[in-house]
């Protein structure tokens, strides 16, 4: 019967189960016989991929050909219209040069003549307000040739003419000024006069300076017609290339139609096949999750089996061998000496140990698998219920409670209070040694779908290190001797809170103290989770 318990207590003080393993675990606690996994088998993409990528790849290289030869035709384009637009610019400056070059020279034609008419005039009637017209001549004469010269300066030939014309106009100046100073002197000046020099002089410079008005002109009626050209040019350029680029569009446009059709088709045919693959699997799946649940319905009966075993053959010899040994200890008190007395306490103590973790055992399977009510629960009417229960745990101590408003949440209202009075039950063990003992329990306000109610106490705490024993079933962080209990209350608070679809953790530091979580959703889950 001794080595049944060992096997018994040694099978189920590991640590709880992982996530992975948790959807197997029926009756947690109990070992149980491992039913076959349901494998699944995976649908091959390849078939289905395979055509998708190569068309995909096709789709792609069409989308690049149909971007590159409409970018190729209007880089084409534009740097054709670029160029055209640069000579019509070019030669509408040149344009606008001209008209300014024959607009200056025959402004200098006009000055020319005012000269020349201005001397006539002074000469024949003495009167000096025609030399006021001579002199201004002159001074806008300086600046018109100046303002030519700037507009012919990349026109070598047209420079030599103004050049012949500025010499020309300083020779006729010194003759100008023989004239008025022959009149002046009184001396013979009528016979130049009459010889028409001055007249000759002035022909000679309006031919070199009709010379080059008529050049200047016959340019820019050439410029006018090489700018018509380019004009038309461009105009017929831009035609071709728009032409081309339209074609070019419709034929790629109708093959970028042609291959989406395509692969259109092909994707159907692929999602059609891949979609009786997951019907089949489907099928197949519920066969085996049909063949497992079968499985699993023989694994409980076992297992409820063995809790049964456990319950009648297990704890009532246990309480018998307590029972025995206590009439041994009470018969033969005064036969045994000191050590003797002291292995029979021993052996009582272990026997009454060993039935109270058959008794916590089982009562941790039936809270797995009792069944779970869900209505609203007022916590704080929960928690006062369960302060209720544990005042015996208060006699003869200080204690001081710090209770903050707490929420209603959707769940089971006896299995909440078996989670309420097991983490005030910890606060109040752990708190044995303080004076006074504080014990804190309250909401954390955050935003998110959960209620999360904590419970702090001033106790002798744990190491974080540990954390992960927490919520193991036996699993102790302190010793026997200093704090009685077989270590099943937190598994209990754990295996609650998850059937609620909630999670619980615990925060502590030695000597200090130490907060548990327990966070519940505040939407009532459509079934329970298991982890």
């Amino acid at each position: 019967m001794a080595a049944v318990l060992q096997e018994c207590s040694f099978a189920h003080v590991h640590a709880p189960l992982s996530a992975a393993e948790a959807p197997a675990e029926v009756e947690p606690g109990l070992a149980a016989p491992s039913a076959p996994p349901v494998q699944l088998t995976p649908v091959d993409d390849s078939i289905a991929s395979a055509p998708l990528a190569h068309e995909t790849v096709e789709f792609r290289r069409l989308l690049t050909r149909a971007f590159l030869i409409p970018a190729i035709l209007l880089a084409l384009l534009a740097v054709a219209l670029g160029g055209g637009v640069a000579v019509l610019v070019r030669q509408a400056r040149l344009t606008q040069r001209s008209d300014q070059v024959l607009a200056h020279s025959a402004r200098l034609r006009e000055l020319l003549v005012d000269r020349e008419t201005s001397l006539r005039g002074y000469l024949l009637s003495g009167d000096r307000t025609f030399l006021a017209t001579l002199e201004r001549a002159d001074a806008q004469l300086i600046d018109m040739e100046r303002k030519l010269r700037i507009l012919l300066r990349e026109d070598a030939d047209q420079l030599a003419r103004l050049d012949i014309v500025e010499r020309m106009a300083r020779e006729w100046a010194k003759y100008a000024a023989h004239e008025r100073a022959l009149f002046e002197s009184g001396e013979d000046y009528i016979r130049h006069f009459k010889a028409g020099e001055g007249v000759q002089r002035l022909s000679s410079m309006l031919e070199v300076l009709d010379t080059l008005g008529d050049s200047e002109q016959a340019r820019r009626r050439e410029r006018a017609e090489h700018a018509a050209l380019t004009g038309k040019l461009l105009f017929w350029l831009s035609l071709t290339c728009v032409s081309a680029l339209a074609l070019v569009l419709g034929y790629t446009s109708r093959r970028q139609l042609l291959a989406l059709a395509r692969s259109h088709g092909e994707a159907v045919a692929a999602m059609a096949e891949r979609e009786q693959a997951i019907r089949e699997l489907n099928a197949s799946l519920e066969e085996r999750v049909a063949e497992r649940t079968r499985a699993l319905a023989a694994v409980n009966a076992e297992l409820e089996a063995f809790t049964s075993s456990v319950s009648h053959d297990l704890r009532a010899p246990l309480r018998q061998l307590g029972g025995l040994t206590r009439l041994l200890e009470d018969s033969a008190r005064s036969r045994l000496h000191a050590g003797e007395r002291t292995y029979v306490a021993m052996l009582r103590s272990t026997a009454a140990e060993a039935v109270q973790m058959v008794d916590d055992l089982l009562s941790f399977t039936r809270v797995s698998r009792a069944e779970l009510r869900r209505e609203p629960v007022n916590l704080s009417s929960v928690l006062a219920t369960g302060r209720e229960g544990l005042l015996y745990e208060q006699e003869g101590r200080e204690v001081e409670w710090v209770v903050h408003s707490l929420p209603t949440v959707h769940g089971d209202p006896t299995l909440l209070l078996l989670v309420v009075r097991n983490l005030l039950g910890n606060a109040l063990k752990y708190t044995r040694s303080r004076k006074p003992a504080r014990i804190e329990v309250g909401t954390v306000n955050v935003p998110g779908a959960e209620d999360i109610v904590y419970v702090r106490d001033n106790g002798v705490g744990f190491d974080m290190k540990y954390a992960h024993k927490l919520f193991g079933v036996f699993q102790r962080l302190h010793r026997a001797e200093d704090f009685e209990g077989t270590g099943i209350g937190l598994a209990h608070v754990r295996r609650i809170i998850q059937r609620h679809g909630g999670r619980v953790w615990g925060v502590g530091v030695p000597e200090q103290g130490a907060t548990f979580y327990v966070a519940l959703p505040r939407r009532e889950q459509p079934g329970e989770i298991a982890i």
